[in-house]
């Protein structure tokens, strides 16, 4: 029906921005795990609720107006790597359905990709193309977790997530991983509870927090208002208090890790900006130094050796995450074409303390579903991702606007390495934003060299 509508300057272009922010305040702010469960119908989420009609105007954008799509392959060809990656991932998911054990779930799995990450990645890419949507985004990102560490908080005081026992009845979905989140969760070594928000885990609230703190970072140094600088300022402490109260290592790990890349980064943009100063070039020079130094302290210190590489408490969390590999590899060697989208965990077999089968690697999981050339695909495209944002923006000597490339190519690195150790899905498709905003930035930027 929607190829069928006659060609016309009526497209709605406008609805994009406002679906889009509808979107991603669906995705940090509301627990995806409340939605309206229908029998034999799968749960209507608010994500689903928004992404579907996201994908309709997008697709009506692109049947009706040759301006819309004309424009919007000038912008998704600014790097063709990034294009052919993902469309390589997205060949991959769909020839693995026929080798899936459970096609149907791997369909409701593929479908669910290409909403919250194809379609989100080719939206980003049309709405940071409009000078100011990039800091707009950035500071909205960060007033929604102002409020979750709000409400992270008062979670820790209560040992359960506020809204538990406060939930209306149409909301209620009534499956034993449900009741498992909003009874809470704490680490069984210790006792202590884990502050998860509106995640399904700690380990996702933790890598939430850990993807925003470079914005932060570039809000407090970067050539912003007082106003900014307060607000990166004041989050970043308050961040990583959050990601402690999660007493997850991914986070800290995070943490750290945007330090460290954005110092670098950022003294390449120094250096190529003003070339007549030392600060830049000496930073570069001693950088190495600065990482090892960096590294050593996280083995000698003894409290941060604890939050990055773990204690005796946590040792069974490092054993299972080996015994997983050692279980997988051969699998993966036996099918090196994968299992199908959504496989993995059932794939691989392992089952935790409470006899529940999971996967806890995102590599292992990419390897199992997609298979080897799916995971270069899959991750040569953030990786890819963060060396376009980098390269440009220490290139650029644009807009202001540009320079967020810089914490968008350290948060990219923040999600690679994350995925090492966490294998869900919730933030994807915040990445898949950040995905987007570096080929419209980089086009802008492209566009504003060639007026200059």
């Amino acid at each position: 029906m929607i190829w069928a509508l006659p060609a016309g300057d009526y497209a709605p272009t406008q609805l994009l921005e406002p679906i889009f922010m509808a979107f991603f305040a669906a995705l940090v702010l509301w627990p995806n795990y409340l939605a309206i469960a229908l029998p034999s119908l799968p749960w209507l989420t608010l994500l689903r609720i928004i992404g579907v009609p996201l994908i309709a105007v997008l697709l009506i954008c692109i049947s009706v107006s040759s301006v819309f799509r004309a424009r919007l392959w000038d912008v998704l060809t600014t790097d063709k790597a990034i294009l052919w990656l993902l469309v390589g991932v997205i060949v991959m998911q769909t020839i693995t359905l026929p080798l899936s054990r459970d096609p149907g779930a791997s369909l409701n799995r593929w479908i669910i990709a290409q909403v919250n990450w194809t379609t989100i990645f080719v939206v980003a890419c049309v709405v940071f193309m409009r000078p100011g949507f990039a800091e707009y985004w950035v500071r909205v990102l960060l007033a929604m977790l102002f409020l979750l560490c709000a409400f992270g908080f008062w979670e820790a005081r209560l040992s359960h997530v506020p809204w538990a026992g406060q939930i209306p009845s149409f909301l209620k979905v009534e499956d034993e991983s449900v009741q498992r989140i909003l009874s809470g969760t704490a680490r069984a070594a210790t006792g202590v509870y884990r502050v998860q928000g509106p995640a399904t885990t700690s380990l996702g609230f933790a890598e939430l927090l850990g993807l925003a703190i470079p914005f932060a970072m570039h809000l407090a140094l970067d050539r912003y208002g007082l106003i900014s600088r307060l607000v990166g300022v004041t989050f970043i402490p308050i961040a990583v208090w959050m990601i402690i109260l999660t007493d997850s290592r991914l986070g800290v790990v995070a943490a750290l890790a945007s330090v460290m890349f954005y110092l670098l980064i950022w003294a390449l943009l120094r250096w190529r900006q003003h070339q007549r100063s030392i600060f830049g070039p000496a930073i570069v020079f001693a950088y190495p130094l600065i990482f090892t130094g960096f590294v050593a302290a996280t083995f000698l210190i003894g409290r941060l050796r604890a939050q990055v590489w773990g204690d005796g408490s946590l040792q069974a969390s490092t054993e299972s995450r080996i015994d997983q590999w050692m279980m997988g590899l051969p699998k993966v060697i036996r099918n090196p074409a994968g299992h199908g989208v959504g496989q993995s965990a059932d794939v691989l077999g392992f089952t935790n303390g409470a006899g529940a089968i999971t996967i806890d690697s995102y590599f292992l999981s990419i390897l199992l579903e997609i298979g080897i050339l799916g995971f270069i695909f899959y991750y040569g495209l953030f990786l890819r991702g963060i060396w376009t944002a980098t390269s440009t923006v220490v290139e650029s000597r644009g807009e202001q606007e540009v320079r967020l490339l810089l914490p968008i190519a350290v948060s990219l690195i923040n999600y690679v390495i994350v995925k090492s150790v966490l294998s869900q899905d919730a933030n994807h498709p915040l990445v898949f934003m950040m995905l987007g905003a570096v080929v419209a930035l980089t086009y802008r930027a492209r566009q504003h060299a060639q007026r200059a």
